[in-house]
């Protein structure tokens, strides 16, 4: 049958954009398919309540999660999660693709290590940091971490003073702060500090929406916004026939037809969709994955700039296999943005005082740590019988152990720089989904995988996943890098198969 296009996209965050880039920068004609709208330039990217509390610029699908129906913190514009996220863009240890080496008894041999090593996606993670204009600290520390490549931009933001004493109080205790790397433009940035969560309303952050911006400019790729994939339709032989498309304006559905389809999704929405398709086999939606993240929260007794100026600088890689309490694997603790007042209202004790609040606000440095969650069958995304998406997640006695051993650390560095007290917090909210992935996992053996060592689904040579879904376990950093790298390898071997 003919075909509208060489390659059709089902999502437009990090994976989908650069799988869609790779190809169309290849002469492949691409059509990346967004349920989400592209962001208006005249939003207000820094209004609190329309952003955070009415999440308008995220996924407006409800999910029922352990059964309690809620909108969660997913990016639902063009760009996906890279046009909301925090910008840190950090390669994680080679020993994370080679999980067995620190969990051994608490996973299957199978799981012990990825069916790719670090090796063989470094040069694509040289890539990836070049589209999305990464900026790091040439001179930092980043042990156990995979450094940057050479030529990133160095041209970093400058300090904030608060950082500053972090990292001197912590350097002289024996720990390494780093820069954190980040996909920000410094030349366009105002440093603003309603960042993290919020739409860049100077176009400095990075986003895969400025990605497939560029590569429409000069190649064959086009971008339909607005529209939802239905479901994937099969031939007689198993092989992809067309995508239902519904344009969520007038409720239209037509096919679409492609030599090859790519799902980007998210880890919630690539797996609800292979689930509707009846697509992938058993594994599907199995082993859902997201950070546990303690928060702790530093309270400074004079301003420290947090609620007019952008914070999040620093990381701390010294306890990512272990605390001196807890020798277990964990993963990095960075800064965090200080929420503003609407969601410190909604996180704090109802009787806090408003003014009490902003004063806090001004006076805080959080800090977030992420403790690779292991992968466990149970922890699933599935559908209902009415269609809704379902997600079922349990955080393990392990990863709280683990969190809350980190946090105490976080406590310690915080208090170094100055803060009269801190508050711990064992996770930011339900609503939040920190880092999705491991719900399409690529492996070896179809029996215990849902695609192939190269993101293909097994027993489907034209359909492949490249969002966070394909991550057999959560690494120790943020994954948006990785899902970036990952999505350009995939993205190759799909041009060298048409």
């Amino acid at each position: 049958m003919e075909c509208d296009f060489d390659v059709a996209v089902i999502g437009s965050g990090a994976g989908g954009a650069a799988f869609a880039h790779a190809c169309a920068t290849a002469g492949k004609s691409v059509l990346v398919v967004e349920r989400g709208r592209r962001p208006s330039a005249t939003h207000a990217a820094h209004d609190e309540r329309a952003t955070l509390i009415e999440k308008q610029p995220y996924d407006d699908r409800p999910v029922r999660v352990n059964a309690e129906s809620l909108q969660l913190y997913m990016g639902g514009v063009l760009g996906g999660g890279t046009s909301l996220f925090g910008a840190v863009m950090l390669r994680p240890s080679a020993d994370d693709f080679h999980p067995g080496r620190h969990y051994g008894e608490r996973l299957p041999r199978s799981e012990w290590d990825w069916p790719i090593c670090y090796d063989e996606l470094a040069p694509y993670y040289d890539r990836a940091e070049q589209l999305f204009r990464v900026a790091a600290t040439r001179g930092d520390d980043y042990d156990p971490l995979q450094r940057p490549h050479a030529d990133v931009d160095a041209r970093v933001l400058p300090i904030a003073p608060v950082n500053e004493r972090l990292m001197a109080a912590n350097r002289a205790q024996g720990l390494r702060p780093m820069r954190l790397p980040l996909a920000i433009d410094t030349r366009q940035c105002e440093r603003c500090a309603s960042c993290a969560g919020f739409l860049c309303p100077h176009g400095a952050r990075r986003s895969a929406a400025q990605l497939l911006d560029e590569a429409a400019a000069d190649h064959l790729l086009h971008v339909a916004t607005n529209t939802e994939v239905e479901r994937i339709e099969r031939r007689g032989d198993g092989r992809i026939d067309h995508l239902v498309l519904r344009d969520r304006e007038n409720g239209a559905l037509r096919p679409l037809r492609a030599r090859c389809y790519a799902l980007a999704a998210g880890a919630i929405g690539t797996a609800a969709l292979l689930l509707r398709s009846e697509l992938g086999g058993p594994n599907v939606g199995r082993h859902y994955m997201m950070h546990y993240s303690p928060i702790a929260v530093g309270l400074f007794p004079r301003s420290t700039g947090a609620g007019h100026t952008f914070v999040k600088q620093v990381g701390f890689a010294d306890f990512y296999y272990g605390t001196p309490d807890c020798r277990e694997k964990m993963g990095l603790v960075q800064s965090l943005p200080a929420p503003g007042p609407l969601m410190l209202a909604k996180s704090a004790p109802r009787w806090l005082p408003r003014c009490l609040l902003r004063r806090m606000g001004d006076r805080m440095l959080p800090l977030a740590g992420i403790v690779e969650d292991l992968p466990n069958p149970a922890n699933r995304v599935y559908l209902e019988r009415d269609g809704a998406i379902g997600l079922q997640h349990t955080f393990s006695a392990f990863d709280r152990q683990r969190g809350a051993a980190l946090g105490r650390q976080m406590r310690r560095i915080l208090r170094r720089a100055g803060a009269v007290g801190c508050l711990l917090r064992a996770f930011p909210s339900r609503e939040h989904v920190a880092h999705q992935c491991g719900t399409a996992r690529f492996g070896r053996d179809p029996v215990r995988s849902v695609t192939d060592k190269n993101c293909r689904v097994h027993g489907h040579d034209d359909l492949f996943v490249v969002d966070g879904s394909v991550l057999p376990s959560s690494l120790g950093v943020g994954p948006s890098l990785t899902i970036v790298a990952n999505a350009l390898r995939a993205g190759a071997v799909a041009v060298a198969g048409m």
